[in-house]
């Protein structure tokens, strides 16, 4: 296995520029709760809204071009989007946890079909009540991080894929997460997967930095180590200062969970993975802290980028209160959460390079 030793180009020395922003102000053009977006071919955005049960369009230029699906049961509705992504300039797929199918919208004739998913991928997500990880490819392949049963403070969880032409569901990567009193710690190791519309990325699940990079039908491409130390464990994964906006009982359990499990023996070094709309593999650095979901990121990371070969490009720092959704050259698209709660989606350019 080859250690990626290339020259780095250090992205950390850049800036970062506002390109647009839509959501969270302007009439008609609120968002609620953002759970995936998709760019297509032209830099058109689409937003699948699991709060507003709505799938919204924006232009290259960050024009509203309003909702393409809305709620409901009928042809070309959604109950709960939570993932979308586009076949090609024109159609749309997005798949709907509120109703187990995949929607195909073509956003000229306005015509669409559905495929039923097996609820059996599905069921688990809904019954945990939370979305781990989910992702949708343009050939219909949906991916789910699923979890399993618990015993003795771990839980088995897997990496699930699907597609309508499948026999079964398949099994790409698993490990034992470690859950004391019923609580997944980001503090200690677990695989993590990241999905691309023609690669996806698997990590080490003893917490190395270690990738293996697929193809679409699961020919491993190449698998490649960077040198890095985890992060020190924050004053919260010690049990110290956990977010006081955390209700009362909430905080109680993690500060049991946290003692029951101690202190992992190494921490993991990387704790999510983007795959990019160019292919490129975002890896974020920052655990999230303890009670924080992990499926937008940690606001403010700092990731590893490189390219899908493995090639260190370099590392930078997303912008305060920004958690990366996709990202393309220069270009990444981030979810802002304001001060009052209210959700953006913002389009971003590095500066310099």
């Amino acid at each position: 296995m080859a250690t990626n030793t290339s020259a780095a180009i250090w992205l950390a020395e850049l800036s970062w520029r506002e390109v647009w922003r839509v959501g969270g102000a302007g009439e008609g053009e609120a968002l609620a709760v953002p759970a995936d977006v998709a760019v297509g071919p032209d830099g058109s955005v689409a937003i699948a809204d699991w709060g507003l049960a709505e799938v919204v369009v924006v232009d290259p230029a960050g024009e509203w071009r309003g909702a393409a699906m809305t709620r409901g049961e009928g042809p070309g509705e959604v109950r709960a989007p939570a993932a979308v992504t586009w076949v090609d300039a024109n159609t749309l797929l997005v798949l709907d946890l509120g109703t187990n199918r995949l929607t195909l919208l073509d956003l000229v004739s306005r015509s669409s079909s559905v495929t039923a998913v097996d609820p059996a991928l599905l069921m688990p997500v809904v019954m945990s009540g939370e979305v781990g990880y989910l992702s949708l490819q343009p050939d219909y392949t949906v991916w789910v991080e699923s979890p399993g049963l618990v015993e003795g403070g771990w839980e088995e969880r897997s990496f699930v894929r699907w597609s309508p032409d499948a026999a079964a569901h398949d099994t790409v990567a698993r490990s034992r997460v470690s859950v004391p009193s019923g609580v997944a710690l980001a503090a200690w190791p677990r695989s993590l997967l990241g999905v691309g519309a023609e690669t996806w990325v698997v990590s080490d699940p003893d917490g190395r930095y270690e990738l293996e990079v697929f193809d679409r039908d699961g020919t491993s491409l190449v698998r490649f180590c960077h040198p890095g130390e985890p992060l020190p464990l924050s004053p919260a994964e010690r049990g110290d200062e956990l977010d006081e906006e955390l209700p009362d009982a909430w905080r109680s359990t993690l500060g049991a969970a946290l003692a029951e499990a101690g202190e992992p023996r190494l921490p993991p070094v990387i704790s999510r993975i983007v795959v990019g709309a160019d292919g490129r593999i975002w890896v974020q650095r920052d655990r999230p802290a303890p009670g924080a979901g992990n499926r937008h990121g940690v606001s403010g990371a700092m990731h590893d980028v490189f390219l899908p070969s493995g090639r260190f490009l370099g590392s930078i720092r997303l912008p305060e209160d920004h958690r990366l959704l996709e990202a393309r050259g220069r270009r990444v698209w981030t979810l802002h959460i304001g001060s009052l709660d209210e959700s953006s989606i913002v389009a971003l350019e590095i500066e310099g390079l």
